[in-house]
């Protein structure tokens, strides 16, 4: 049985279009993974098209209409995962699957349009990295885990009943309760926006915060915290925050102090320094003074110091998209004994 196609025309000076050669629908019936870029697939395809084993579809930089890219989806009864990238020529695309439990997204189209997860019982992440103009509305998605990159660079994220419009979440008396590792991508450190997010996420355990200069949409009237009233994961669910790109300044300490004094069950506040910052003890010294850490609402929390990842998305293996925790590329552990502050 074949198990694996790879199909991509790459033209060395200015990008031409190609049709997908009838030869790889041909081998349909045998695929288990298929990764396909550079070209254009034809504007009818048979609706009896079928891909029976097929695991993995990775689309990159493909023509494909819309009635098209349904008719193959439809085909595929037991895909596992899906990744779409810079798909042309369409400005809508609609999910349904019985099976999928992954889906990537990146740069999905060239300019504004709209994903539409229709039925995806099984979805258990949705991962979405460099994000253009697309507007995201996920109606059914039961058994969503892993959510991220939530950023204001994404004009609008619809989940269950609750709009994120630059990040900024709907009021609504039905939060998504199961969402368990959430990954956030803001400019600088911004709390009210973080926690106002949050209160979405009751039940999260593990949340990674990415602070990133190029990230250029600032988030506009942001609802401030209200001490009085109380964020659910913060009181019983989360274990492990991590921050990357902290510079130890003013604005991350007062960012990073908050949790420390109020995350009553968290294990591990990992800090992913930037790499122009210089950790020695007497820099985490200095930290752990400014973060008030012997004050820590959980005695049990450690706070480990060590380096950040250029990119998550750039660590992330397209080929094998099932790792157990998709964003533990933002924060490398140092083998030292200066990465980690035991207090």
């Amino acid at each position: 049985m074949s198990q694996l196609l790879e199909y991509t025309y790459v033209q060395p000076e200015k990008e031409k279009r190609y049709p997908l050669p009838p030869s790889v629908l041909l081998v349909a019936s045998t695929l288990q993974f298929a990764r396909i870029g550079f070209c254009d697939f034809p504007k009818d395809v048979a609706p009896s098209l079928n891909f029976p084993f097929l695991r993995q579809l990775n689309l990159w930089r493909v023509s494909i209409s819309e009635d098209v890219f349904s008719v193959v989806l439809s085909g595929c009864r037991v895909l596992g995962n899906l990744y779409l990238s810079e798909i042309r020529d369409v400005d809508c695309l609609s999910i349904s699957s019985p099976s999928l439990r992954i889906i990537v997204i990146s740069y999905l189209f060239e300019g504004k349009g709209e994903l539409l997860i229709k039925e995806a019982p099984c979805l258990v992440r949705l991962l979405l990295s460099c994000p253009g103009g697309e507007i995201i509305r996920v109606l059914r998605a039961p058994k969503l885990e892993i959510l991220g990159l939530l950023s204001p660079c994404i004009p609008e994220i619809d989940i269950a009943n609750i709009v994120f419009k630059g990040s900024i979440p709907s009021r609504s008396e039905n939060p998504i309760c199961t969402v368990k590792v959430l990954a956030l991508h803001f400019s600088r450190p911004n709390l009210d926006a973080v926690l106002d997010i949050l209160r979405c996420f009751p039940c999260l355990e593990k949340l990674y915060v990415i602070w990133d200069d190029y990230v250029k949409a600032e988030m506009k009237n942001v609802r401030q915290y209200e001490p009085l009233d109380p964020i659910k994961c913060l009181e019983s669910h989360l274990k492990v925050l991590v921050l990357t790109n902290y510079k130890g300044g003013e604005e991350d300490v007062g960012f990073a102090k908050f949790f420390v004094l109020n995350a009553e069950v968290v294990k591990e506040i990992n800090f992913g320094v930037c790499k122009n910052i210089d950790i020695d003890m007497k820099w985490m010294t200095d930290q752990l003074m400014l973060l008030e850490a012997e004050n820590r609402a959980s005695q049990d929390a450690r706070l480990k110091f060590g380096s950040s990842s250029a990119s998550w998305f750039g660590s992330l293996d397209t080929r094998d998209l099932s790792i157990a925790d998709p964003f533990s590329y933002c924060f490398v552990d140092r083998v030292d004994a200066l990465s980690e502050a035991y207090l």
